[in-house]
C-alpha cells in the first residue's frame, strides 16, 4: 500500500516504522520547519528497561503542503494529529487529494468523525484508537545514546479499529505484518471517548499539582472524582450508552489505588511523562473540557467540577 501519515510526532513516528516494516510506502506531511528532519529519517527505541535497541524509520516521502499532494496516489491516510489539527482548510485540501483512499483517524474528539465526514464520505473513514505509549526521548532524568522517540506497548493492549471492514482490514494486517499488535473492533467510538474521560481528567488535574501523584492524592482526590463522574455521566448522555465497568466503579479508594500502581508498570518515569504529554496536548485537553461543560449544559447535567479545573488550566 502507499500510505500517507499526517503529522510526524511521536505517534506518526510510531505508526510509519512498522508499516515500513511490513514492506508499505510510507511518506509524510509535516510543517515545512519538520521537513529536513523528516528526510533524515527518525531514530525510534522500543522501551523495555533500557535504550538497548533502536530502529530507523525514513519515509519514502516527504510532502509539506497538502495542495501539492498527488490526486489518487495514496490507498490509506492516518491521521496522527490532535483533535485542534481538524481546524484550518489544510483538511479540505487533502480530501481533494484523496479519491478513494482510506482515512484513518487517530484523534479522539467525540466530533472527529463527523467534521472530517463534512470533506469526504463516510464510507472511507476509519476510527482508530492509540492505545501505545509514545514521547521524544530522552525524558527529563533519563539518557539514551541518541535524542529520538520512545515507545511502549503496554501489554494485551492492541491497536484498535472500527469502520468497513473492506477499510480495516488492509491496515490491521499491515500493522501485524510490521509487528504492532492490532484488531478490528465495534463500539470503538464508545471506548475511545470513556477512555479519554477517565486519562484526561488525571491529566489535567496533575497539571494544578506540579506532576506529583502524592500530590494528586492528598490534594485533588475527591475533587478528581467528582470531575470523572461528570464527565462520565456527560458521555453517557451524548452517546446513549453506559461507561465501562471500571469508570462506574470510580471511588475515592479506587482512584487512590490506581495513582498508586499506575506508576509500577510503566518502564519509564509516569509522572514526567505525563508532564511531557500535557506540552503536546494542553490545547487539547482544554478543548475537550470546554465540549464536556458544553454537552453538559445541552444535557443539563451538572458542570461545575470540570468547570473549575478548566478554570485551573488557564490558557496555554
Amino acid at each position: 500500500m502507499r500510505i500517507l501519515i499526517v503529522g510526524a510526532g511521536s505517534v506518526g513516528q510510531l505508526y510509519g516504522l512498522h508499516l515500513a516494516r511490513a514492506g508499505e510506502e510510507v511518506h509524510v506531511l509535516v510543517r515545512p520547519r519538520y521537513a529536513e528532519g523528516a528526510r533524515r529519517g527518525y531514530r525510534l527505541y522500543e522501551r523495555r528497561r533500557d535504550f538497548k535497541q533502536h530502529a530507523i524509520f525514513t519515509p519514502d516521502g516527504v510532502w509539506t503542503d497538502a495542495e501539492e499532494l498527488p490526486r489518487g496516489h495514496f490507498d490509506a491516510v492516518i491521521l496522527a494529529i490532535p483533535s485542534t489539527g481538524l481546524k484550518g482548510p489544510w483538511l479540505a485540501s487533502l480530501a481533494r487529494s484523496l479519491g478513494d483512499a482510506t482515512l484513518i483517524t487517530l484523534t479522539p474528539g467525540l466530533d472527529d468523525v463527523a467534521i472530517i465526514a463534512e470533506h469526504i464520505d463516510r464510507d472511507q473513514i476509519v476510527r482508530g484508537l492509540i492505545t501505545s505509549v509514545s514521547y521524544p526521548a530522552p525524558l527529563p532524568g533519563e539518557s539514551c545514546p541518541q535524542p529520538g522517540t520512545a515507545y511502549w506497548f503496554p501489554p494485551l493492549t492492541p491497536a484498535l479499529f472500527e469502520g468497513p471492514s473492506n477499510r480495516v482490514t488492509p491496515i490491521v494486517n499491515a500493522l501485524k505484518r510490521g509487528h504492532m499488535s492490532s484488531k478490528s473492533v465495534r463500539g470503538l467510538a464508545e471506548k475511545a471517548a470513556f477512555g479519554s474521560g477517565l486519562l484526561m481528567p488525571i491529566v489535567a488535574h496533575m497539571e494544578t499539582v506540579g506532576w506529583r501523584l502524592d500530590r494528586l492524592r492528598d490534594e485533588k482526590l475527591s475533587e478528581l472524582v467528582a470531575t470523572m463522574s461528570q464527565i462520565r455521566a456527560i458521555l453517557e448522555a451524548t452517546l446513549g450508552a453506559s461507561a465501562p465497568l471500571p469508570m462506574r466503579l470510580l471511588t475515592p479508594a479506587t482512584v487512590k489505588l490506581l495513582t498508586r500502581i499506575a506508576p509500577r508498570v510503566p518502564p519509564f518515569n509516569f509522572e514526567v511523562y505525563l508532564q511531557v504529554h500535557f506540552t503536546k496536548v494542553g490545547a487539547q485537553t482544554r478543548m475537550f473540557l470546554d465540549d464536556y461543560v458544553a454537552k453538559g449544559q445541552a444535557h443539563n447535567l451538572p458542570t461545575g467540577a470540570i468547570a473549575e479545573l478548566r478554570e485551573q488550566l488557564g490558557e496555554a
